[in-house]
């Protein structure tokens, strides 16, 4: 039948003003039960208390003779496929994990490491590339020698892919990236997750050149028989070999336990300003889960390992962050774009960037050892949080000095996981004109950073020798010339800096509604790269002005306080005048939460009610050797599983008389999005697939059938699903004239797809007419802000706002509110707040400005 469309125009909410900050067995997971979603089976969530964001394991545990990813992943958090130019996905970035290291910005050229996976993610190089154009990384492909990807015998003739270990494959190459941004990148795909597997996939590793080989996978427990059958190919002197220690808690994993590889443990990293670091690190503990360490029973203790209360191996060697980093994943059934991911998988990676950054192992030692020969330098020990209970308190519990959760601590630059001599290079950096100190500079000499911290003051570990290229930036500061010195082995060299402050210019400007409004918004805008704060726009005109160095080009981070409108990033060049950059801000039609919009949907629904052929304006389209293609009259007499009801498309590949293969399209009619601003698609579905022989897709045209563009990838893991909703996000064909859609399924003597209830919406927001009141609400008598009043406009039912605080705003008082009024002209405000008497006033609502009221409340008593 014709499409259906039918216009929705959704209520008004109102929206009170919030202050956004800038802020495991081991083959292809099984099939999932009746009505469950294709994927890995999940085992278990913790919820993180502070950040409310749960984390579930991505592998299933695995059988015997097999490993387990260490992946975990959030299940809270909502799909973020496309963020809006200036928001920052969800997570610590790699400019976090290089700020909490002591690690350079572009460290890695030249170097080699090598991740080793079961399975295939074939999207993991176009992925790997969205998460390094988001943070400004440079580009790792194919194309430019940069990226390699191989099975496990060297080739290209790929594994099977497998929805759990493509997520881990997207975290380990993100977490490389983020550590060692110039460095080559080898990933190893093994057959499956056998432990023979992935122990040949390190050999060849090796084998191909990479001297760091990071392993995020293992298999609890510690046996006799590990060594004599898989220790030979971990143990390749001169190679930083690196492996996860485990998330299930206390007790070892192998592995790590081999006394030939770096174990490595796991933190939560939290941005802590008040410290020197501006780091603060506990043991990562998510309910069940946390790293794994403790005492090997059948591994012989390696000579550095000094360690009184474990007789054999002691886990872990170090550690690094385990939780709430940020990672791009497309794949499967679990690749909904931007996510938070954890667990010592992610701990893993780093660490064998960080050894990458130091440079070559020596020829013949163990890498392992070298952060036991620092004596505490290049590490910040972690001296809190558990992992469990255990008789060696300090194997399942963090103190000074080394403990298992956590190893000897995490990175503090470089010094520890370099072989050699070094020495130690101390001082002050202060402003040349006022004698201040200079927080946040870098000082720094090739790969090895330090940060000043907030008394001026820096630690800095180096190679003994001659150290050349020395030098020292900050924000607004004209770095220094490049100078050389002397070092000796264990020597202490102090050296202090002068930093001149460089002229500024005024960057000024007002930030707007820009979808029709137009009317002033209160605003934060952030400097990329900024160590200083934020500035606020006035709540009430929208302008604002900073002080930024001259001649040179910045990045401004704009974020409205009312929710609903999507952050940009405005480029601007600062010469020796004044600068004038206005910003206009969009509503966003995907959350229609901007005040004074009213959300309008059209939507084209197909039902395929009629069995005996397609549709109207819907079509069938198979090649040439296809045997059959998509039908309405259900002939397998399956019956409709999709979740819809009545008749149903379906093609089938697994039942006489049909053939063995299928290449059939079935195609939609053309959809006129040229006016929405944003669009979806949803469908209901039921499938069994075998990824194999059978590939499913929907893909969409703009240009009549003539190419396609994917916009649903199809399952990735062997198995069922019925009573499947899927929703696909279409904001990128918004604005186009001819959007068509088609059903894509290839198939060799394979199994069937159900589709019905096939929805396309677009979506638009109009803006209602109407005015904004701001201001603020105090006590008469003592003048201090009450948060948590009531405005309230008694002419329009539900029309009101709360007041907030405004902490990052020291030119805005707490208890400030913004009001929409949908009816210009003279409107009744009304404010009430607990332990006050009400108060009324009138004013004049003007349409799309915004009108500056305060009010003082007398209080009862």
């Amino acid at each position: 039948m014709a499409p259906r469309p039918r216009s929705v125009v959704a209520a008004l909410g109102l929206t009170a003003l919030v202050l956004l900050g800038i802020e495991a067995p081991a083959h292809a997971a099984p099939a999932p039960a009746s009505g469950a979603t294709a994927g890995a089976t999940r085992l278990d969530t913790s919820l993180d208390p502070e950040t409310g964001t749960a984390l579930t394991p991505v592998c299933d545990a695995p059988a015997k003779g097999h490993a387990s990813c260490f992946a975990m992943r959030s299940t809270s958090d909502s799909p973020l496929l496309r963020p809006a130019a200036a928001q920052t996905p969800p997570g610590l970035g790699p400019q976090d994990l290089q700020s909490a290291y002591s690690l350079p910005a572009d460290g890695g050229a030249g170097q080699t490491i090598a991740i080793v996976d079961a399975y295939d993610n074939p999207d993991a190089e176009a992925d790997l590339a969205v998460y390094r154009a988001q943070y400004g990384l440079p580009p790792c492909t194919t194309a430019n020698g940069c990226f390699s990807k191989v099975d496990q015998r060297g080739g290209t003739d790929y594994p099977l892919s497998n929805d759990s270990w493509a997520g881990e494959i997207a975290l380990d190459l993100d977490m490389v990236s983020a550590v060692a941004p110039q460095a080559h990148i080898l990933l190893v795909e093994t057959d499956n997750d056998g432990l023979d597997r992935l122990a040949a996939g390190v050999d060849k590793a090796v084998e191909l050149g990479a001297k760091y080989v990071s392993n995020s996978y293992g298999r609890s427990g510690d046996y006799a028989s590990d060594v004599p059958t898989y220790g030979a190919s971990y143990d390749h002197p001169g190679v930083a070999v690196v492996a996860a220690s485990g998330d299930n808690g206390y007790g070892v994993a192998f592995p790590a336990t081999l006394p030939t590889v770096t174990a490595v443990g796991g933190t939560n990293l939290v941005a802590d300003p008040g410290t020197a670091r501006g780091w603060d690190e506990t043991v990562w503990k998510r309910g069940s889960y946390g790293p794994g360490s403790g005492c090997a029973s059948y591994q012989s203790k390696p000579s550095f390992q000094q360690d009184t209360g474990c007789p054999g191996r002691s886990v872990a060697d170090v550690s690094a962050v385990a939780d709430n980093v940020a990672v791009y994943s497309t794949f499967g059934s679990l690749g909904t774009g931007w996510q938070r991911y954890g667990g010592t998988s992610a701990a893993a990676p780093v660490i064998a960037g960080v050894y990458a950054l130091a440079g070559s192992p020596r020829p013949g030692t163990y890498p392992n050892a070298y952060p036991y020969t620092t004596g505490g330098t290049g590490l910040n020990d972690v001296t809190s949080g558990s992992n469990g209970t255990c008789a060696a308190a300090y194997l399942c519990t963090a103190g000074t000095g080394y403990d298992g959760p956590t190893g000897l601590g995490t990175p503090a630059g470089l010094a520890a996981f370099r072989s050699g001599p070094s020495g130690t290079l101390t001082g002050r950096v202060t402003d040349t004109r006022t004698g201040g100190p200079v927080a946040g500079a870098t000082v720094a000499s090739g790969l090895d950073v330090a940060t000043t911290s907030a008394d001026g003051t820096y630690t800095l570990n180096l190679p003994a020798g001659e150290v050349d290229g020395l030098t020292v930036t900050a924000f607004g500061y004209a770095a220094t010339a490049p100078v050389s010195l002397g070092i000796a082995d264990g020597q202490t060299v102090t050296r202090d800096f002068g930093l001149k402050a460089l002229p500024r210019a005024h960057v000024r400007g007002t930030v707007r509604d820009g979808s029709g409004h137009g009317w002033p918004l209160y605003a934060r805008i952030a400097v990329e790269g900024s160590p200083e704060a934020p500035v606020w726009t006035d709540p009430v005109t929208g302008r604002y002005d900073i002080s930024l160095p001259e001649q040179a080009g910045y990045t401004l981070d704009v974020t409205a306080a009312l929710p609903g409108y999507e952050a940009v990033a405005r480029k601007v060049t600062v010469g020796k005048k004044a600068v004038s950059a206005d910003t206009a801000l969009t509503a966003d039609p995907d959350t229609a939460t901007a005040v004074g919009y009213a959300l309008h949907t059209t939507e084209h629904s197909e039902g395929f009610d009629t069995p005996t052929a397609a549709p109207q304006g819907w079509t069938v389209a198979s090649a040439a050797d296809s045997d059959n293609g998509w039908q309405f009259d259900d002939p397998t007499q399956r019956g409709n599983a999709t979740g819809g009801g009545g008749s149903f498309a379906t093609v089938e590949s697994d039942n006489a008389p049909f053939g063995p293969h299928q290449d059939t399209s079935l195609v939609s009619p053309a959809y006129d999005l040229s006016t929405a601003q944003s669009a979806s698609l949803t469908f209901k579905t039921h499938y069994i697939t075998n990824l194999s022989q059978q590939h499913m897709s929907v893909d969409a045209s703009t240009d009549g059938g003539a190419t396609w563009q994917s916009v649903w990838a199809g399952p990735k893991a062997n198995g069922e699903a019925d009573h499947l909703t899927v929703s696909v996000p279409l904001r990128q064909y918004a604005g186009q004239s001819s959007v068509r859609l088609r059903f894509h399924f290839v198939a060799n003597w394979a199994y069937f797809w159900e589709v019905d209830d096939v929805s396309v919406q677009s979506r638009t927001l109009e803006p209602v007419p109407g005015g904004l009141t701001v201001g603020t609400v105090e006590d008469a008598r003592t003048g201090k802000a009450i948060v948590g009043a009531k405005v309230a406009d008694t002419s329009a039912a539900g029309s009101a706002a709360l007041t907030v605080a405004t902490p990052e705003d020291p030119a805005v008082g707490d208890g400030l509110y913004t009001l929409f009024s949908p009816a210009p002209g003279v409107a009744t405000l009304r404010v009430t707040a607990d332990g006050h008497r009400p108060l009324t006033r009138r004013i004049v609502v003007r349409r799309d400005r915004v009108t500056h009221t305060d009010f003082a409340l007398r209080a009862t008593t």
